[in-house]
């Protein structure tokens, strides 16, 4: 399209913190017209509604440089005047999907008529903008990797503000940025997938109901501004020596505690120091402590390395306490003393500098007990502002709590959860706030909405999580403040949040109010990735099925606008997991334009790092090296499936890139030897080091598959040169990474240049499913495969699993990979999973981290492989292998899309013989390989009986054998 519009904003500069801006534009529509069509974007997200009524929201993630687009075709538009109103968030930060870029808007709308454009409204300087006051800007982020949490009070903005009669004459007028093609953004791309789904879910029901008390005062703070002035991205390895000073000022002499948190990735030291006394605490622990009358002096060390800087303090004192930043600085309630040094370092590939000696003030600051003594760091002070305090984290205030009683559950609570026009009437507790446990029966992704009547004031909060243990227990998500304020205005309203976010279980707290509220009702309008539900899988054996569907509902909740980890924790396209996620969808959705946009966004990261970036686009720049290599493979795959020849031209150059990048991190000995972050499964494999064996071997592999796609598209001079480096690649793991004497091979070679004394199965499964392993050390590895010793690592992800189960396979060792997925998955469904955990204790106590992964959605490939046998012959599913095998089942049922619809297969253990039933598109010629003699098989309603070596043979519309 031919843009006219110009970028605008709202004055509020390039960067702000968590900003929500309205802008609006009335129009006549006056001539005449057939279609029209508005096309937007904004950074970073944008909400856009005609006449009132929502039309969509967006962009899609990607990098800025390259950002996207949409179009929406608009009806019902009134003869006169109508109005566009958009309310744009700008994060103002990076996150682990957004790398900041910069504030804006942009859109507009084309009249045409009979084909000609005739009438065109652009953003300009005659829109009218102004602050969302309803917004609260002081939160703190939803995790690590996610944006800020939503804080909505009611009462400081006006309602339909959206709609043609609302007065904007008070509005400002937009500034204009620049025209369309401006820095950071460049041309805009049109949106490459469809519009995500908006589908409505109910709760299934009201667990419980109780009277509790929160913790009485809580601070967050965000150090990052403060300590890392003008850095916006979101990286890890953030170093840093500092301190946070506050006096507390006290009413008189009591007892205490207090809890001092940072976020869980944090490399912290936990230590505070008040009045002189010294703490040692650790995260979440309740620390007793006295405070007297008058000023106290807190002093907690920051000093450590953090993903995320923030600190959490929370007191509970028998009354209220008053905090403010010593040494007169402003109203500000803490002091920032530093920072003495501060640095962030990147695992992108390049060396890594030596830890770092901490600084002589920063050390002579550790002896500060009183505030005369603090006066000679004077020079060291910052007042850090209170826009960077939260006192409202709706995670703290849930998590940290008393129950003071549980409550009867009569039916009419029930009656929030129910689709009618029901309410639930909640009354005043005497002692604390009114908290319910609600379960929608499935973890779900979505936008909660909810109908409620009370008095202003009243506080509605939302924290969701993902499991509860059968005592009760509450698995809060590892460093997740997955949650939502809402602060009600008087009478009856409805609320929309903004922010998608993940969960099963909702707690929803009331506070502050006095006389009876109404709750009508509160739902999720889950968004996904739109998708028919053609896979399908069922058999004689219900536990199984019940696998399958957890698995199923997995990858469809991370299914958005890439392929995500989890719905809750990250939301992030991680480009390992991918690889693995990719093959489950083919099975289940076949979402190839999906795949495809996936896999382009990780190609562009090459231009940013040395190396494919572990996930994308994202401001935590990072390098995970068997996810760049996994990448490549995924490549291969999607081609494999697909047949997109044009696609693997277009990512050529980025492939062929990699390739010249890893030779570059080739040693002496033929080995990659990087420093960055080499892992591969949550468990205690010896990875932390430069060469490292298993990344070695997933090249050697990913250099074959790049050889082959160089191939397809005429490129042989580097198809040969992709061959030889993978022939040089896998004789130097055979030369340096194979113990001889414990006939393993080690997980990496030491800086010392010594080898590894761990043995892990992990290493070993991928030297097998690579082809490094041959002969007698082949016939070695597959014995531990079968039977993994005892002294090995064992496998602790799904992830991992999903290698594991096709190395069993090929091994034709299906007994195994069933026993295996009864055995982990069964244990997800005792203990009520509706969807695929992460791992397995990667918390201590915890069943997992994230409790819908989906790398960990395995038996979706798997059981289309296992069970129905379809496999891609010919790229694209021209030619296809048909292998149906009951596996000791009855019977066995299943689809499995292909580009060109289905292949649905129907198996049956009749006793004389086994009833085999296929229909596949009329275009698609496949290989059968019959799952016994006694076979009777009908391929698109018609028999045969001619069999040749156990095959059927089927093409165009007539059987003929082998």
């Amino acid at each position: 399209m031919e843009w006219k519009a110009n970028w605008i904003w709202d004055g509020s500069g390039e960067h702000p913190r968590n900003q929500w801006s309205c802008f609006r534009r009335t129009f006549d529509v006056s001539s005449e017209y057939d279609s029209v069509t508005l096309s937007i974007s904004a950074d970073t997200k944008y909400t856009v509604y005609v006449n009132g009524e929502m039309i969509g929201s967006g962009p899609v993630r990607g990098w800025t440089s390259e950002w996207y687009f949409d179009q929406y075709e608009l009806s019902g538009l009134e003869q006169g005047e109508n109005v566009i109103a958009v309310l744009v968030n700008h994060y103002g930060i990076g996150t682990m999907h957004y790398v900041e870029g910069r504030a804006g808007l942009l859109s507009q709308i084309d009249f045409y008529n009979e084909g000609q454009l005739v009438n065109q409204l652009i953003t300009d300087d005659n829109w009218k903008t102004i602050n969302h006051d309803g917004f609260v800007k002081e939160t703190v982020k939803m995790s690590n990797c996610l944006s800020w949490s939503e804080i909505f009070d009611a009462n400081f903005f006006p309602d339909k503000w959206e709609t043609l009669g609302f007065n904007d004459h008070s509005w400002n007028r937009a500034e204009v940025i620049g025209a369309h093609g401006l820095s950071p953004w460049g041309n805009l791309i049109p949106r490459d997938i469809p519009e995500l789904t908006n589908e409505p879910v109910f709760p299934k029901s009201v667990l419980s109901l109780k009277e509790v008390k929160s913790i009485p005062q809580h601070f967050s703070i965000d150090l990052g501004p403060t300590f890392f002035p003008g850095e916006f991205a979101s990286n890890s390895g953030k170093i840093m020596q500092g301190y946070i000073v506050t006096e507390i000022n006290s009413p008189q002499d009591f007892g205490g505690v207090m809890t001092l948190t940072f976020d869980a990735h944090a490399e912290a030291k936990w230590e505070f120091k008040l009045n002189g006394t010294q703490y040692k605490s650790k995260n979440g622990k309740y620390e007793k402590i006295t405070l007297k009358k008058g000023s106290n002096l807190l002093i907690v060390d920051v000093g450590g390395s953090f993903h995320e800087p923030i600190m959490h303090l929370a007191f509970d004192f028998p009354k209220k306490i008053d905090l403010a930043a010593p040494l007169s600085i402003g109203n500000s309630k803490f002091l920032a003393i530093g920072p003495f040094f501060t640095d962030t370092r990147l695992q992108i590939g390049k060396p890594i500098l030596e830890p770092v000696s901490e600084d002589k003030e920063y050390l002579q600051m550790k002896k500060v007990t009183t505030l005369s003594e603090l006066e000679t760091f004077k020079k060291w002070a910052k007042a850090i502002p209170n826009k960077h305090v939260c006192t409202d984290n709706v995670s703290l205030l849930s998590m940290f709590k008393e129950d003071i009683k549980t409550l009867s559950l009569g039916f009419q609570h029930q009656n929030m959860v129910l689709p009618n026009r029901s309410f639930t009437k909640v009354e005043p507790m005497e002692n604390g706030d009114t908290e319910y446990l609600i379960d929608f029966g499935k973890e779900y992704l979505g936008h909660i909405e909810f109908e409620l009547e009370a008095e202003a004031g009243a506080i509605f909060d939302f924290f969701l999580f993902e499991s509860i243990h059968q005592d009760g227990r509450i698995e809060h998500t590892f460093s997740l403040n997955n949650s939502l304020r809402y602060i009600a205005k008087e009478g009856r309203q409805v609320y929309r949040s903004f922010i998608p976010r993940g969960f099963r279980f909702m707690l929803l707290t009331i506070r502050n109010f006095n006389k009876p509220c109404k709750i009508f009702r509160v739902k999720v309008d889950v968004t996904t990735f739109p998708t028919g539900h053609v896979g399908a899988f069922s058999s004689s054996d219900y536990q199984l099925n019940q696998i399958w569907e957890i698995s199923k509902h997995t990858i469809r909740m991370c299914a958005q606008d890439t392929i995500i980890d989890c719905p809750a924790y990250e939301q992030a396209l991680w480009t390992g997991d991918s690889y693995n996620i990719s093959l489950m969808n083919y099975y289940t959705f076949g979402n190839y334009d999906l795949v495809k946009r996936c896999l382009r966004l990780i190609s562009k990261s090459v231009y940013r790092s040395p190396l494919p970036e572990s996930h994308v686009p994202s401001g935590w720049q990072n390098v995970l090296t068997a996810w760049s290599i996994l990448w490549m493979m995924a490549c291969k795959e999607y081609y494999r499936y697909s047949g997109d020849l044009e696609f693997i031209k277009e990512v050529y150059p980025e492939l062929k890139l990699t390739v010249e990048r890893f030779k570059e991190f080739m040693n002496e000995d033929g080995l990659v030897e990087i420093s960055a972050w080499n892992m591969l499964d949550w468990a205690p494999m010896d990875t932390e080091h430069k060469i490292v064996t298993h990344q070695n071997a997933l090249l050697v592999d990913a250099l074959k598959q790049t050889a082959y796609l160089a191939s397809i598209i005429g490129e042989g001079d580097d198809e040969k040169r992709f061959l030889t480096l993978a022939k040089n690649l896998k004789e130097a793991i055979n030369t340096h990474l194979w113990d001889e004497s414990n006939m393993v091979y080690v997980d990496s070679i030491h800086e010392d240049g010594t080898k590894s004394k761990v043995k892990s199965v992990q290493t070993n499964l991928i030297a097998l499913i690579t082809g490094c392993a041959e002969g007698f050390r082949k016939e070695c590895i597959e014995k531990y495969i079968k039977n993994p010793p005892d002294d090995f690592v064992q496998i602790k992800s799904p992830f991992v699993l999903f290698f594991y189960y096709q190395a069993l396979m090929d091994l034709e060792h299906d007994d195994l990979v069933l026993d295996n997925i009864r055995n982990n998955y069964g244990f997800m469904l005792e203990h009520d999973a509706t969807t695929c955990w992460e791992g397995w204790e990667l918390i201590e106590g915890d069943f997992s981290r994230s409790h819908c992964h989906a790398w960990s959605a395995a038996p979706t490939y798997v059981f289309g492989v296992l069970f129905l046998g379809v496999k891609p012959l010919e790229p694209g599913f021209t030619k296809v292998e048909i292998s149906p095998n009951l596996n000791g089942l009855q019977w066995v049922k299943g689809s499995v899309p292909i580009p060109q619809g289905k292949i649905d297969i129907y198996c049956k253990d009749l006793g004389d013989y086994i009833d085999l039933q296929i229909t596949l598109p009329e275009d698609v010629e496949a290989n059968i390989k019959l799952p016994s003699k006694k076979t009777k098989v009908l391929v698109n309603g018609k028999h045969n009986d001619h069999v040749e070596n156990g095959f059927v043979h089927y093409q165009s519309n007539f059987v003929k054998c082998n």
